[in-house]
């Protein structure tokens, strides 16, 4: 090797052990120089310097220092997937958004397979563009009802038109059909106005201006001056949280001429008692948990983050929801009138009483509403309906404490409509924990599995050591497994909770079972590091890697090998024994129309083009157990936890003919070795499924394999695909 600029890395290295990181930094880039046949031999220690070099100068807030950095570095390493995908995150997080796209687009065009590019270019597209964009343009139902609304009130050549919170400016393609004198159009977001001046370029509306801004941070002379029209989709599942009442309000007292009108011309929303334990678990601890955690009397409900709602498909749920009441109206608003739309906001109590028609229990409260786009036009998103909008879910009140009715009863039921966004009443006090904590709880067979194994431990435990001297590190959402062996004699339990709530929760459980506080740790949230285990060692560990939403936690997992590796007594028991990454081949078209537009949903307007770069490739939070889907191929072992670095193409017996939708991804866990595996695509489980997309979508045949290959970075991140090099 030629010796030239080595002598500069030997005084790099120097100056990185004394914390000179910049002038190593320079060193390094002064020796690539003079011998570009070192480069590859040094970049890893070299992007090591830089990373350090780096958080320094974040530290001290010198941003621009950071992005010299990075680009000197791109100019000796162009080719660097790392660098560019650490620049790539740098500017994402400065708000650089055009510049973070191109360079993760460029990492993943020199290697397709680098996960970590690819899982931040999906971030960076879902930041950009809400998912709900996608289902919500494909939903015909919703596009052709407001075309046929907007076609019975646009006035030709009279009309002007404001077209609030446009997106993508469907609304706006379909007013300028009816040839009105202007439209004014505006959305906070700069991406959606982008996109709408493309669209409504690329199909030929005319007498069109596209506003980046909220409509109540327009100027008059911004939107063109008075309006006598205002199009308006801007609801959420439950009706006015997207502000539309304040939006409304300013829009008639600033943009609108006093003979305007809304459409929708009127909205209504309903309320409707039901039981559901599949939605009753994800909200609130199930009574079968609190009796063996020995806290029966306890009201435990999920941590609201200040939201008074969630939002779920309700429709999916099928024989898993049943509806015990009537639905009935909460409130009526008619947008066209703006003294009306301030008194709503000024009211504070709603009430509503509620017939029970069938005999049960009611533990939860979906919320619908209907949209009076005309007099003769009306959407709705009543889950029970054939004709419902699936462009938006249903509202899930979900703080209602199970009550026993019986029929004919008359259930009160009392909401706010607090800073514009309906809440429900709570019935009694109640004690809140994460929803990662409720989910882990309320999934009653892994905790039977749990329980299971702990005769076994404690067999196995024995032969090391007394009872009365074993330790526990158990870092489950709740410690299940540390509970039960310090109920069994265990001397110490460290675990983690998530919040501060979740900490109370945990000692109120510790004290209910007698057990000492003094012989428990526990962490809280997500600052603490390994660091804080010190030399301790331990007889039992238990880890949980894997995040509510299906994917696997890259810090707890790195956690997880480092106390395996280092905490663990020899010949101590670490749990899980192994956990299998499972897959399954599928054909979906609700996959399919909620990651991709189809211009045939949109009235064959050209929008695909302009919405679908920002499809992802990978999707979370996905209820398998009620996702509409038709399996294609066979279920398969695609790898494990512990896979090695690198890529693996797995053949795939396909059992239907069929296009690929996607891949569906969950694990297969082996709590002790030898013992029967659980796997996590189990309705109520305590994780949610991942699902890898195939676009474009590939044709199987019956009889023959797929090949999903498996792509793995150097810190565990993967990623399945069905694309491979030709």
């Amino acid at each position: 090797m030629n010796q030239q600029g080595l002598e500069d890395i030997e005084v790099a290295r120097q100056m990185t052990t004394n914390g000179c990181f910049s002038k190593a930094f320079d060193l390094y880039i002064m020796a690539f120089e003079k011998n570009a046949a070192i480069k590859s031999a040094y970049e890893s220690e070299f992007r090591l310097v830089m990373t350090q070099l780096n958080e320094v100068l974040m530290t001290a807030n010198k941003m621009e220092d950071v992005f010299i950095n990075y680009t000197r570095a791109l100019m000796t390493f162009p080719n660097s997937i790392i660098i560019l995908n650490d620049m790539g995150k740098f500017l994402f997080k400065c708000g650089f958004y055009e510049k973070a796209w191109e360079h993760f687009e460029e990492a993943l065009n020199i290697d397709y397979t680098f996960v970590n590019a690819e899982k931040n270019f999906n971030s960076l597209k879902n930041l950009l563009v809400e998912r709900w964009h996608f289902r919500m343009l494909n939903d015909k139902i919703r596009n052709e009802t407001y075309r046929a609304a907007i076609h019975e009130s646009v006035i030709p050549h009279v009309d002007t038109i404001l077209d609030m919170g446009t997106g993508t400016g469907l609304l706006t393609v379909y007013a300028s059909e009816c040839s009105p004198r202007i439209i004014t159009a505006c959305d906070g977001s700069k991406v959606m106005s982008d996109l709408a001046t493309a669209i409504t370029q690329e199909n030929g509306c005319e007498h069109c201006i596209i506003v980046n801004k909220l409509s109540t941070e327009m100027q008059l002379h911004e939107a063109g001056g008075r309006r006598t029209l205002l199009l308006t989709e801007v609801f959420d599942a439950g009706l006015f949280g997207e502000h539309v009442l304040q939006s409304l309000i300013h829009a008639w007292e600033n943009m609108l001429t006093d003979n305007a009108r809304v459409i929708p011309s009127k909205a209504e929303f309903f309320v409707i008692g039901a039981k559901c334990d599949f939605l009753h678990k994800r909200y609130q601890l199930c009574s079968s948990i609190k009796s063996i955690l020995n806290v029966q009397n306890l009201n435990v409900h999920v941590l609201t983050f200040d939201e008074t709602y969630d939002c779920e498909d309700v429709h999916f749920y099928g024989d898993d929801i049943k509806y015990i009441t009537e639905a009935k109206s909460l409130v009526c608003v008619d947008f066209n009138n703006c003294q009306e739309l301030k008194n709503l906001l000024e009211m504070d109590h709603y009430e509503v009483e509620l017939v029970v028609q069938e005999t049960g229990e009611i533990n939860t409260v979906i919320g619908f509403f209907n949209l009076y786009l005309t007099d003769n036009v009306t959407v709705t998103t009543d889950p029970r309906s054939d004709r419902r909008a699936n462009a938006w879910q249903q509202a899930i009140f979900y703080d209602k404490i199970p009550v026993q009715v019986v029929e004919n009863d008359i259930i009160p039921m009392y909401f706010s409509l607090n800073g514009g966004k309906l809440t429900m009443y709570k019935d009694d006090t109640t004690v809140r924990i994460s929803p990662e904590t409720i989910r882990f709880l309320n999934d009653i067979e892994y905790v039977n599995t749990i329980a299971g194994c702990i005769g076994t431990t404690c067999i196995y435990l024995g032969q090391m050591a007394e009872m009365s001297q074993i330790t526990v590190v158990d870092l489950c959402p709740f410690p299940v497994f540390g509970l039960y062996l310090l109920m069994r004699g265990a001397k110490s339990l460290t675990c983690c909770a998530k919040t501060d709530s979740d900490k109370e929760f945990f000692e109120i459980v510790f004290k209910s079972n007698n057990i000492p506080l003094s012989n428990i740790t526990i962490l809280i949230g997500d600052n603490w590091s390994q660091e804080g285990f010190k030399d301790e060692k331990f007889h039992a560990i238990f880890c949980n890697i894997f995040e509510v939403c299906g994917e696997i936690d890259l810090r707890l997992k790195a956690m997880a090998e480092h106390l395996k590796q280092h905490h663990l007594i020899q010949e101590g028991l670490f749990l899980p024994a192994s956990i299998k990454l499972m897959g399954q081949i599928v054909k979906s078209h609700w996959l399919d129309i909620n990651n991709k537009l189809y211009d045939e949903n949109v009235s064959n307007y050209k929008i695909s083009k302009h919405l679908n770069p920002y499809q992802v490739t990978q999707n979370f939070c996905i209820d398998f157990s009620h996702l509409e889907y038709t399996p294609l191929s066979e279920v398969c072992v695609l790898g494990t936890s512990d896979s090695t670095e690198g890529v693996e193409v797995i053949d795939v017996p396909i059992i239907k003919d069929g296009l690929s939708s996607a891949v569906l991804c969950w694990y297969s866990i082996e709590l002790m070795q030898d013992l029967k595996e659980i796997s996590t695509n189990r309705k109520n489980c305590f994780i949610d499924g991942i699902v890898f997309v195939t676009d474009p979508k590939i044709r199987l045949h019956r009889g023959q394999s797929a090949p999903v290959m498996r792509c793995v970075d150097s810190d565990g991140a993967f990623k399945l695909t069905m694309h491979l090099e030709e």
